[in-house]
């Protein structure tokens, strides 16, 4: 039963979102059941319906309710999971249980949409799949997938320029096949960046080099940065640094490879457009993959191709089938047209944001003003510049002795 206090000093909507809060964590509402209208609360209580219409929303946005045009909010079947943080006289002190587990494993293990995958994955068995799938990938996935990345990023492409791939490595090796030219000149790699990113090049027989600050790009023909997270401070490229970017690359006909791998992870609630977005499409590849939400073990990585390459890729790999799994693939199609993959990532966001809160506050109750924290756009791990002398060993073991493990 909700109940409104409007002699409290809460705000009547912040009322109604923890009540409604608390009774789907404690089961009183079961999952998929549907919310009264903000009509019929409205009425009920004797408030507003923007009121309700607010609380409804937050619940949304934090991945308690779903909504859908026509059917009114539900209760979701996946509820986020929420880090809670314990007084400090509550804290394990011992090493070997550590009472924070920080591993990626962790999250996925106990938040993957193990139901939505089954359901998924019960409707591919049951009309069966082609033999054999396009060179790009499946169809019908790249066509989700077109509609996902438009949502998510603001990418404007079509089903063809979308190419499936089992990893980045696979990628480069498209992007070396279809730029032969770069084998004459040097790809700069934006530092720090995942150490596959920047040694694939090697065996692919394009030299590269570092560089650590994009307002001062080294003079060549192609670029690779992840903008989203890490580069340099944890904070990422904001939109308008996005921008100014893609206007420099564009006016000096260079390209870019945009590394975005956990984009979607956006603490503030809503992704930054990708720079492929922000330069038109035009001399820029877009590479994704699912690590930082559904796992690495689920190895489809998607590349964005630009539109002029496309008939390109096409004459130089028609005749080879896309080897990556088609099952996989219609699967997360599925998951996809039924928002349980968006779903799965808003609840990620939120443990995630949860969980760096977490570490700041326990960053600064052990370490003081020896570690400063960076950055806190996006991504799936903190950022914190060490202000001493002491070694990585040191400062784990202090971790451990706090009750954090990674």
């Amino acid at each position: 039963m909700l109940l409104i206090d409007r002699n409290g000093g809460e705000k009547i909507y912040l009322q109604l979102y923890r009540q409604i809060r608390a009774e789907i964590e404690t089961s009183v509402r079961q999952p998929g059941q549907a919310m009264p209208s903000t009509r019929y609360l409205s009425q009920e209580l004797a408030v507003s319906r923007n009121t309700v219409d607010h609380a409804y929303q937050d619940l949304v946005a934090e991945g308690y309710l779903v909504s859908r045009p026509g059917a009114g909010y539900h209760v979701t079947h996946h509820l986020p999971f929420v880090v809670e943080e314990k007084p400090a006289t509550q804290r394990s002190v011992h090493r070997g249980a550590f009472q924070y587990d920080f591993t990626e494993n962790f999250d996925y293990l106990r938040l993957f949409p193990k139901q939505a995958w089954l359901s998924a994955e019960e409707r591919v068995m049951s009309h069966g799949i082609e033999h054999i799938q396009p060179v790009n990938g499946d169809l019908e996935y790249r066509q989700q997938l077109v509609t996902y990345l438009n949502r998510l990023k603001n990418i404007d492409v079509t089903p063809e320029q979308i190419v499936i791939t089992s990893g980045f490595n696979e990628a480069a090796s498209i992007i070396a096949r279809l730029m032969p030219e770069w084998r004459k000149t040097t790809l700069a790699v934006a530092e720090p960046v995942a150490p596959n990113a920047r040694d694939v090049w090697t065996s692919l027989n394009i030299p590269t080099m570092p560089f650590r600050d994009w307002q001062r790009l080294p003079k060549t023909a192609a670029y690779l940065l992840a903008p989203t997270h890490n580069f340099p401070s944890g904070e990422g490229l904001s939109m308008a640094q996005r921008q100014e970017l893609a206007h420099k690359l564009l006016a000096d006909d260079c390209y870019l490879i945009e590394l975005d791998t956990d984009g979607s992870l956006s603490y503030s609630g809503q992704a930054a457009p990708a720079i492929f977005h922000e330069m038109g499409g035009q001399n820029c590849f877009y590479y994704t993959n699912y690590d930082e939400t559904l796992g690495s073990s689920l190895c489809l990585g998607v590349l964005v191709l630009p539109e002029a390459l496309v008939a390109s890729f096409q004459t130089t790999y028609r005749h080879l089938p896309n080897r990556n799994s088609q099952w996989q693939q219609q699967i997360l199609s599925q998951l996809i047209a039924n928002d349980d993959l968006e779903r799965f990532i808003r609840q990620l966001t939120i443990v995630y944001n949860n969980r760096r809160q977490l570490i700041n506050s326990l960053v600064a109750e052990t370490f003081g003003d020896k570690l400063t924290p960076m950055g806190a756009a996006a991504g799936s791990f903190a950022v914190f510049h060490v202000n001493s002398d002491a070694t990585v060993d040191h400062l784990i073991d202090v971790a451990g002795q706090a009750g954090v493990g990674w």
